[in-house]
C-alpha cells in the first residue's frame, strides 16, 4: 500500500485511504475504482493510499486497519462498495446446484463485510467515511441508511473530489454534483450528474505496484501472464436490456475515451511488462464497428517490434456483425475474444430480455469467432484452451419453446460437439432499474441473506427470480437447475461423452464367456474401410496376442470412473465437470486408452450382426442409426425416441419385444449404447421442456 503522490502536493501521509471489503473471492480484481479516484484526486492536489482485504484474514482486520490509519493519517476514508453480491444464484442457493461451478455457497457476502469494515473504522478513528461504487449506486438510499457512512457519492466522484474541502466541511455541498451528505436525521442526495470518462492518464508507479502486489507479479508481468489490467475507453450504455444497471449507474449516453489517453494508459502498462489489458466499457462497438476497429489498428502499431506485445479484449456485441477477414484481422492485432453469454438462440425470447441483437446475429458470432480463433492458433502453433458454452437459458423471459429453438439451433451447427464444457445462468439476480423490480420477476422474486432466505424481497441483499414458465413446466426451481445441468453436459458440450467409462459399460452389459465369443466371431469377419484407429488396434491386438489379451487388457484398465447410465426417475449422477479457467477433468491414463478400445470392441462385435440390429432401432423410431450414428446428436436421438416413449425402460422394452426369441444380444446391446452414448434421459417433463408440441 504505497501513498500516492504522483502529482500530489506533499503531505505526510495521505489525504484520502481508499478501502474495499467487496471483491469477489472466486474472480479476485484490482479495484479500477482505486485507480481512477487515485488520479482523480491526484488532479486536484490530493494523495491517496490504497488497501483491498481481500487477502486480509477478518481476524487480521482490525490490526492491518490500525496501522493503516497510523500510517497515513487520512482526512477521508474511501470505501469501494463494487458490488453487493455475485449475481450467480449458486453462491447463494441452500444446496449445491447441480452443474454449477465449486464455488463455496454463503460465503460471500460484500455488504455485510463492508458493514463489519465501517464498524470496526468507526472504534479506531473519528476519520469520516464515504461510500461509493458500482454497488452502492444501484441501491444508494437503502445503502445509506444501513451503513451509515458520513458521506456517499453515487457514480463518477469527479465533482466530489474537486469540492473535497468544502464537502469535509458542510459548504456548498448542495451545489456539488454526485453527492449524499447528512441532513438532519437522514441524507440528502444532490443532483445525478453523468461525466465521461477521464481525459487523462490514470496510472501511476504507486498504483501499479499495488496492483502487482494485489496480484503477484509473474500473474501480471511473467511469461504465462493471466491478468487483464483496466484500461478505461467507453462509458455508458444506449441499450435497455431488462437484467443490466449499466446504463443507470454510468448513463445511457456512451461517451468514448480520447484514444491517445488511453494508449497513453496502455503504452505505460506495456513498458512496465504488463501484457494483457481489458478495455473498460459496457461493449465497444454501440451501433458501429469504427471503434473496435480503430484500436486494433493502434494496437498493431503499438506491438510493431515490441518484444513482449500486449494483448487486448473488452465486452463485444454479436451485432454490428463482423466480417470473417475483420475477425481474423483483430486476432492479427492480438485482441483476445471476450466472454459473452447470449440468452438464447430464439428471436422472440431475446426480443423480450431487450437485448439489441437476434439469434442469427448471436449463432453466426459463436460460430465465426470459434472457426477463427481455432484457425488462427493453429496457423501460429498456439495451443486451444478449454471452450465453454455459456448462455442465460434461465432469464426471466424463458420458455420451453425458448429451449426447444436453441437446443435444435446447436443440434444442427453441432455446437456442442465444439465445446468441453457448458454453464447455464438459471436464473435473473433482480434489481430496480429506477421504476421498481425488473420487469415480470416481482411475483418470483426471493432474497437471501447469510442465514437463508428473508422474510421479503430486499434488493441490499442477493436477490433472484426463476424463469416462471420453466418453474411451472418442471416443477421446481430445483428442478430448472437439475434440468439445465442435465443440459449442460449433454447437449451443449461433449462434457458428458469426454467421461464415459466404456470398459464398465461392457462390464454392465454382458460377461466374459460372452464377450470372448463375439470377439473371436471377429477373427473371421472382415474389416471395413471406415473403421477408425481404434478398431484396427483391437483386430491387430486380437490377431496377434489372442482375446484373452484384449480382454486382460480392458479388465486391468483401473477402477471405474464413469457417469451414470441413463435412469428413470432422474437425471444421472451429477459429474461436476472442470469450471471457470481449470483445464476439463481427465481419467486415469490407463482409462483413457482402454476407452477407445472398449467402445470401437462395442461397435465391432455389433456390426456382426448388422441387419437384426438396423431393425431393431428402427423398430424403437431410429432407423438408420447405426450406419450414421456419427452424423447424429444426442438432441437427434432423444428426439426421435421422445417422439415414441415417455420412458427408457419403455425403450427397452420395446427393443427386446422387436428383437424376437432368437438370441437378441448384440441388438440390444447397440440399444443400449445408443442409450449410454447419447445420455438419453427420458421424462415427460423434460419432453415437453425440449420438444414442445
Amino acid at each position: 500500500m504505497l501513498v500516492d503522490h504522483t502529482t500530489a502536493r506533499a503531505r505526510q501521509g495521505a489525504d484520502i485511504l481508499l478501502l474495499s471489503a467487496s471483491n469477489y473471492p472466486a474472480l479476485p480484481i484490482y479495484p479500477y475504482a482505486f485507480v481512477q479516484v487515485s488520479a482523480l484526486a491526484a488532479r486536484h492536489g490530493l494523495s491517496t493510499a490504497r488497501l483491498d482485504l481481500l487477502h486480509t484474514p477478518k481476524e487480521s482486520w482490525r490490526a492491518t486497519l490500525r496501522e493503516a490509519l497510523e500510517r497515513t493519517d487520512p482526512r477521508l476514508i474511501g470505501i469501494h462498495l463494487r458490488q453487493l453480491d455475485s449475481i450467480f444464484i449458486w453462491n447463494y442457493a441452500d444446496h449445491d446446484l447441480p452443474g454449477a461451478p465449486p464455488v463455496r455457497r454463503n460465503s460471500y457476502w460484500p455488504f455485510h463485510d463492508t458493514q463489519q469494515l465501517i464498524g470496526i473504522l468507526r472504534e479506531l478513528t473519528e476519520c469520516p467515511i464515504m461510500l461509493g461504487g458500482f454497488g452502492f449506486t444501484t441501491r444508494t438510499p437503502d445503502l445509506l441508511e444501513r451503513l451509515q457512512p458520513d458521506f456517499g457519492v453515487t457514480g463518477e466522484p469527479d465533482e466530489v473530489l474537486e469540492h473535497l474541502d468544502d464537502v469535509l466541511a458542510h459548504r456548498d455541498v448542495e451545489r456539488i454534483g454526485n453527492l449524499a451528505h447528512r441532513s438532519g436525521d437522514g441524507y440528502t442526495l444532490t443532483p445525478r450528474v453523468f461525466l465521461p470518462p477521464a481525459d487523462h492518464t490514470e496510472y501511476t508507479e504507486a498504483v501499479l505496484s499495488d496492483l502487482l502486489d494485489f496480484y503477484g507479479p509473474q500473474r501480471v508481468t511473467g511469461p504465462d501472464a493471466d491478468v487483464h489490467v483496466a484500461v478505461e475507453i467507453q462509458r455508458g450504455c444506449p441499450y435497455r436490456c431488462y437484467f443490466c444497471t449499466e446504463p443507470m449507474v454510468k448513463g445511457r449516453r456512451h461517451r468514448v475515451r480520447d484514444l491517445d489517453v488511453v494508449m497513453a494508459d496502455i503504452t505505460f502498462l506495456a513498458d512496465r511488462g504488463v501484457s494483457r489489458v481489458w478495455l473498460v466499457c459496457s461493449e465497444i462497438n454501440v451501433g458501429s464497428n469504427e471503434l473496435l476497429f480503430e484500436m486494433a489498428a493502434r494496437m498493431r502499431k503499438l506491438n510493431h517490434g515490441r518484444a513482449k506485445p500486449v494483448s487486448w479484449t473488452c465486452y463485444l456485441l454479436p451485432n454490428p456483425a463482423l466480417e470473417r477477414g475483420e475477425i481474423r484481422a483483430l486476432l492479427e492485432s492480438r485482441f483476445e475474444p471476450s466472454w459473452n453469454q447470449f440468452g438464447s438462440y430464439d428471436d422472440d425470447n431475446l426480443k423480450r430480455t431487450r437485448v439489441p441483437y437476434r439469434a442469427r446475429h448471436a449463432v453466426r458470432a459463436q460460430v465465426d469467432w470459434l472457426e477463427e480463433d481455432e484457425a488462427f492458433r493453429r496457423d501460429h502453433g498456439l495451443p486451444l484452451p478449454p471452450r465453454r458454452l455459456d448462455m442465460f437459458l434461465g432469464n426471466t423471459y424463458a420458455t420451453p419453446e425458448t429451449v426447444s429453438a436453441t437446443l435444435r439451433t446447436v443440434s444442427e451447427l453441432r455446437l456442442g460437439e465444439r465445446f468441453d464444457d457448458s454453464l447455464i445462468t438459471r436464473a435473473t439476480r433482480v434489481f430496480d432499474l429506477g421504476d421498481g423490480l425488473i420487469e415480470d420477476t416481482s411475483a418470483a422474486a426471493y432474497s437471501v441473506g447469510p442465514d437463508g432466505p428473508l422474510d421479503e424481497v430486499d434488493l441490499v441483499h442477493p436477490t433472484f427470480s426463476y424463469p416462471a414458465a420453466l418453474v411451472e413446466a418442471l416443477g421446481s426451481a430445483r428442478a430448472v437447475d437439475e434440468f439445465f445441468a442435465h443440459v449442460e453436459k449433454t447437449f451443449l458440450s461433449r462434457a458428458y461423452r469426454a467421461r464415459l467409462d466404456w470398459p464398465a459399460f461392457l462390464a454392465r452389459h454382458t460377461d466374459e464367456e460372452r464377450l470372448y465369443e463375439w470377439c473371436e466371431r471377429l477373427r473371421s469377419a472382415p474389416g471395413r474401410p471406415d473403421e477408425d484407429r481404434a478398431a484396427g488396434r483391437v483386430r491387430a491386438i486380437i490377431a496377434a496376442d489372442g482375446v484373452m489379451a484384449l480382454l486382460k487388457q480392458l479388465r486391468e484398465s483401473g477402477p471405474a470412473r464413469e457417469n451414470a447410465p441413463a435412469r428413470e426417475s432422474a437425471p444421472a449422477r451429477e459429474v461436476t465437470p472442470a469450471r471457470e479457467s481449470a483445464p476439463a477433468q481427465k481419467s486415469p491414463p490407463a482409462r483413457e486408452s482402454a476407452g477407445p478400445l472398449a467402445r470401437a470392441l462395442v461397435e465391432l462385435v455389433v456390426g456382426t450382426e448388422p441387419d437384426s440390429t438396423r431393425a431393431v432401432l428402427a423398430a424403437i423410431g431410429l432407423p438408420g442409426y447405426w450406419d450414421d450414428r456419427a452424423a447424429r446428436t444426442a438432441y437427434d436421438v432423444c428426439a426421435g425416441l421422445a417422439a415414441r416413449f415417455a420412458t427408457v425402460d419403455a425403450v427397452r422394452d420395446a427393443a427386446r419385444a422387436a428383437a424376437g426369441p432368437d438370441d437378441p444380444a448384440l441388438p440390444l446391446l447397440a440399444v443400449e449404447y445408443c442409450l449410454y452414448d447419447n445420455n438419453v434421459l427420458l421424462r415427460p417433463d423434460y419432453s415437453r421442456v425440449m420438444f414442445p408440441a
